[in-house]
């Protein structure tokens, strides 16, 4: 063998450990952004579910079926309780993938929420629901315990 055999047998094999490495490290990534897509999701569902329906809060009206939190209650429908026509549910999980991912990015996309009876009717924006989410959950922040030790959900 000459010296260039060699070097070239070294190349190719440098550029086939190059391009596994390359690889692996897509891999890595498209892994951690999954795992970083869930977390945002669960933190919105966790927002959401922290601020729907807070039975404590009695008749207060930023807690009630007219303030920000009624629009949270609808669009938890919207989200999670839709219905074909004859009222059986649908579990459509893109549908429940999308909404979230229009939340957390404050889409400006507008949705029709309605309550359960169709008597109430309201358009608005992903942009719209996630700053209603946004101060009711700070609302919520600024009136509550604070967790024993450093177990509780940190305040975003």
């Amino acid at each position: 063998q000459t010296i260039r055999g060699v070097a070239s047998s070294m190349a190719m094999r440098a550029f086939e450990e190059l391009d596994e490495a390359h690889t692996c490290i897509d891999n890595m990534d498209g892994s951690l952004m999954g795992i970083y897509e869930s977390g945002r999701a669960l933190r919105l569902l966790l927002k959401l579910a922290f601020v729907n329906e807070r039975p404590e809060f009695g008749i207060d009206k930023n807690w009630s079926e007219s303030g920000d939190c009624y629009i949270l209650k609808l669009f938890r429908d919207y989200v999670f309780h839709q219905a074909d026509g004859s009222g059986r549910p649908v579990m459509d999980l893109g549908h429940v993938v999308s909404s979230l991912n229009k939340l957390d990015a404050a889409d400006e996309e507008k949705i029709v929420l309605a309550s359960r009876d169709g008597k109430n009717i309201l358009v608005l924006s992903f942009a719209d629901v996630a700053w209603c989410l946004e101060k009711a959950y700070q609302e919520l922040c600024e009136q509550a315990v604070p967790p024993p030790g450093n177990g509780g959900m940190e305040r975003y």
